[in-house]
Protein backbone atom coordinates (compact mmCIF):
# COMPACT_ATOMS: atom_id res chain seq x y z
CA UNK A 1 0.00 0.00 0.00
CA UNK A 2 1.42 3.45 -0.80
CA UNK A 3 0.11 6.85 0.22
CA UNK A 4 -1.79 6.93 -3.42
CA UNK A 5 -3.85 3.68 -1.52
CA UNK A 6 -4.35 5.52 1.83
CA UNK A 7 -7.49 5.43 3.16
CA UNK A 8 -9.73 8.79 3.65
CA UNK A 9 -11.59 7.64 6.63
CA UNK A 10 -10.36 3.79 7.60
CA UNK A 11 -13.67 3.44 10.05
CA UNK A 12 -15.89 3.55 6.71
CA UNK A 13 -13.75 0.72 5.19
CA UNK A 14 -16.05 -2.97 4.99
CA UNK A 15 -13.70 -5.77 3.80
CA UNK A 16 -15.07 -8.47 2.24
CA UNK A 17 -13.96 -10.95 5.42
CA UNK A 18 -12.63 -10.71 8.79
CA UNK A 19 -8.59 -10.83 8.91
CA UNK A 20 -6.94 -11.66 11.66
CA UNK A 21 -2.96 -10.86 12.86
CA UNK A 22 -1.51 -14.64 14.04
CA UNK A 23 1.67 -13.14 14.46
CA UNK A 24 3.84 -9.94 14.19
CA UNK A 25 7.67 -9.71 13.17
CA UNK A 26 9.50 -6.33 13.51
CA UNK A 27 11.29 -5.03 10.67
CA UNK A 28 14.75 -3.45 11.31
CA UNK A 29 13.16 -0.57 13.72
CA UNK A 30 10.87 0.92 11.21
CA UNK A 31 8.60 -1.69 10.74
CA UNK A 32 5.94 -4.32 11.29
CA UNK A 33 5.41 -7.44 9.48
CA UNK A 34 1.96 -9.33 10.04
CA UNK A 35 1.38 -13.02 9.65
CA UNK A 36 -2.45 -13.02 8.61
CA UNK A 37 -4.92 -15.89 9.49
CA UNK A 38 -5.32 -16.74 5.65
CA UNK A 39 -1.38 -17.89 5.26
CA UNK A 40 -0.08 -14.79 3.91
CA UNK A 41 2.58 -12.63 5.06
CA UNK A 42 3.38 -9.84 2.52
CA UNK A 43 3.94 -6.30 2.89
CA UNK A 44 5.28 -4.38 6.15
CA UNK A 45 4.15 -1.42 7.88
CA UNK A 46 5.90 1.32 8.84
CA UNK A 47 5.25 3.35 12.01
CA UNK A 48 4.51 6.25 9.92
CA UNK A 49 2.45 4.27 8.22
CA UNK A 50 0.50 2.93 11.09
CA UNK A 51 0.69 6.39 13.27
CA UNK A 52 -0.92 8.43 9.85
CA UNK A 53 -3.99 5.16 10.06
CA UNK A 54 -4.44 5.99 13.70
CA UNK A 55 -3.09 9.06 15.08
CA UNK A 56 -2.36 9.48 18.95
CA UNK A 57 -4.82 11.40 20.70
CA UNK A 58 -3.10 15.21 21.65
CA UNK A 59 -4.19 14.49 25.38
CA UNK A 60 -3.00 10.79 25.35
CA UNK A 61 0.00 10.10 27.57
CA UNK A 62 2.69 8.43 25.93
CA UNK A 63 3.06 4.71 27.15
Amino acid sequence: MGREHDPKNLLVLIPKRSYGVTSLSMVGNYALQPFWDDGHHTGIYTWDYLNRLCPREENASAT
